[in-house]
């Protein structure tokens, strides 16, 4: 995800202020969200990232949220991309506009991400999803999903939950396979093992058979590769078609599936940043697949990587 040409970030559903800023203003803001398998679908949003790119095409300006006279049916739902269509109200941001108001003026800005990417790997394949996603499910207080529902029981904190009130369904656990998502792993291994920097089965004792995210690229922050340090739409590379569980990106005029984020056209400055001021940032997160955030300074007439200047704030909140 990147923001570049003075300093750029909009409004999302996190926010991290102030930021203290001690470099000139001529730099690019790079939100790095660790990312697992199909990663978890996150997305600066003030300022406003390049990443937006289509947030100013229908159907993205025809959507609101919540539903009123004039935005009915898939134009004020918050869907979930699939198979590269009905994609407007995915990567939703605040609209500033009163409690509860959504817009889709970010785009498809979440869906520019590395797919098949895993610590103990030397590549990303684009394809192959984080061991165990979509297959583990939990209990809570001894209760499934459905006896959770039955009870109308609200969770106050899932992330962090008191430790024991929330643990992996042991019939989960057949099949996992907790390992990288490579057939030749190299000898990277995590090295966050802190329940407090985790935020997704945070009850899990570090490197046992329950810990399923092990191997997420926020469990060894930059020792993971990625398919292109500004994301890729889709999370793809050239030439793969849409995946599962998120791999998919709806093609506009503006860009396509396997599109490199670090390609996409400069912007004009969102925002000008002095040195010595503080001034708030947010992202937004559509779904947590275990991971964290890191906001870095870097010059803005270098080529794009993941070797930019330290992260200048780190976090572990619900990422991904």
């Amino acid at each position: 995800m990147c923001i570049r040409d003075s300093i750029n970030a909009e409004y999302g559903e996190s926010t991290l202020s102030p930021m203290a800023i001690t470099n000139t203003p001529c730099f690019c803001l790079m939100l790095l969200a660790s990312l697992d398998g199909v990663m978890g679908h996150a997305a600066m949003a003030h300022p406003r990232p390049r990443n937006a790119i289509d947030g100013s095409l229908p159907p993205w300006t025809n959507w609101s949220y919540p539903c009123d006279a004039t935005h009915q049916g898939d134009m004020c739902a918050i869907t979930f991309c699939e198979d590269g269509h009905n994609c407007q109200g995915s990567c939703a941001i605040s609209a500033h506009d009163g409690p509860d108001k959504l817009t889709a003026s970010n785009g498809q800005a979440c869906y520019w991400f590395s797919n098949g990417c895993t610590v103990g790997c030397d590549a990303c394949d684009g394809t192959t999803n984080h061991v165990g996603h979509g297959s583990q499910q939990f209990l809570y207080q001894g209760m499934n999903q459905s006896a959770v529902n039955a009870h109308k029981v609200i969770i106050s904190n899932p992330f962090s939950p008191p430790a024991g009130e929330m643990i992996l369904d042991p019939s989960s656990l057949p099949g996992l396979h907790i390992r990288p998502g490579c057939l030749h792993p190299n000898p990277n291994k995590p090295t966050v093992c802190s329940s407090n920097q985790r935020t997704a089965n945070t009850q899990a004792e570090c490197g046992s058979p329950e810990d399923f995210y092990y191997y997420s690229p926020w469990r060894a922050p930059g020792s993971a590769p990625v398919i292109d340090a500004c994301g890729s739409a889709g999370g793809r590379f050239p030439g793969q078609a849409t995946g599962g569980a998120g791999a998919q990106y709806q093609n506009t005029s503006r860009a396509k599936q396997g599109d490199q984020g670090s390609a996409l056209p400069k912007m004009e400055p969102q925002a000008v940043w002095k040195r010595g001021s503080s001034y708030e940032v947010s992202w937004t997160v559509a779904a947590n697949h275990g991971g964290g955030y890191a906001y870095r300074l870097a010059p803005a007439d270098q080529l794009l990587s993941e070797e930019p200047s330290p992260p200048s704030v780190s976090g572990s909140g619900s990422g991904s």
